[in-house]
Formats: C-alpha cells, structure tokens, sequence
C-alpha cells in the first residue's frame, strides 16, 4: 500500500468539501486548521472546485485530493494543482493511466472485478455505495479480488460505524460535516467529530 493511501486509511473520515467559493476559503482553512483534521477531498465539480484544490493543497498539515473527478483533463488539471489522490466515480483506463504515471493513488468506481485487477488497482472508490448495494456489493467485490474500499454517496454520521467496521472498507469520503455551510462554528466541531474515527 503507498503511503498516501495509508494514511487516509489511518484517518478513515475524509471530508469533501464542495459548494464552498474562494471567497470563503480562509474561513475554511482556519476551520480545518482549529480541528486538527489531516486529510480532506476537494470536489472538482462545483465552479470554485480547481481554484479550492489549489489553495488547500499549500497546507502544510493537509493531505489534499479531488473528489467526483469525471474527466482526463480534469485529472489532469487537479494533480497539476496539487492533488495528492483522486476519486473518480468512473472507470477511465485514461486517467487511471495518467494517475498510475504521475505516482498519485486514484480511487475509481468499478462493478467489474476483471478490470480492476487488469489495471493493478487493489483499492477502489464505492459510490453511491447504497445504490451499488452497500456491504453486500463490497464483500462481492472483496470475494473476487480481495479489494479494499472508500465508500461515497449519501452517508451521514449516523451510518459512519456500519461502513467503518468492515474489514474491506479503509475508509469513507462525505460532506455530512459541512452542512451547516458558514456556520464555521458548527462546521468546525463536525470536522473535530471526525477524528473519532482515526487509527493510530
């Protein structure tokens, strides 16, 4: 396992930060900076996404990927920004390739167990996890290929230990902790809440 994904195995809560403007970056940063979280996911769709990425990828402290990352040239656009991962909720041979070159850990979405295992990738992204079928598709998946798995689509902090506690789920990526927007106090305290879920 590289290092990268070791690491947001350790930390297990990956918040997505989405529908945030450049705008309100700083408050963001200082949000993350106050609960201490160690890893987060940029969405690359909202049109603040690459410029967010960006700026949250010259945190010191912070482990920075894209999320919902749909295109080659989104890729490619999000590493050149700095991503440090990607997850993909496609199966694109292109950027799997683009990623496997340029050393960073991408985590696309597969059915097929076949071309997960022809393109060497032993950890994958879920989403929506519970429209796949929940932990019934991931012990499918896991029994043909041994993956292991970061689970998307819907999740909220009420369902974080039914993922969290199987053995081929490394970890969960959501926006569940930001959905009181620019109450920066509350936004905050859910991010501290995440650290819960932490591995030493």
């Amino acid at each position: 396992m590289d290092t990268t994904t070791f690491t947001l195995s350790k930390v297990r809560c990956i918040p997505m930060v989405k529908l945030y403007t450049q705008s309100q970056a700083p408050k963001l940063i200082q949000a993350l900076r106050d609960s201490g979280v160690r890893a987060v996911n940029v969405s690359q769709q909202g049109g603040d996404g690459p410029a967010l990425l960006k700026i949250l990828s010259k945190e010191e402290t912070l482990l920075v990927g894209a999320g919902n990352v749909q295109t080659y040239e989104q890729a490619e656009r999000a590493i050149h920004a700095g991503a440090a991962f990607i997850f993909s909720p496609l199966f694109d041979e292109r950027m799997i390739e683009l990623c496997h070159n340029r050393r960073v850990p991408i985590y696309p979405v597969t059915t097929q167990a076949n071309l997960a295992v022809l393109h060497q990738l032993k950890v994958l992204g879920c989403y929506p996890v519970e429209e796949l079928g929940g932990l019934s598709f991931i012990d499918r998946m896991a029994a043909e290929g041994d993956f292991s798995f970061f689970v998307a689509g819907h999740i909220d902090e009420s369902m974080m230990n039914h993922y969290l506690n199987h053995p081929h789920v490394l970890g969960m990526t959501g926006s569940w902790m930001f959905k009181d927007a620019d109450n920066w106090k509350a936004v905050t305290d859910a991010l501290i809440r995440t650290k819960q879920y932490w591995l030493s």
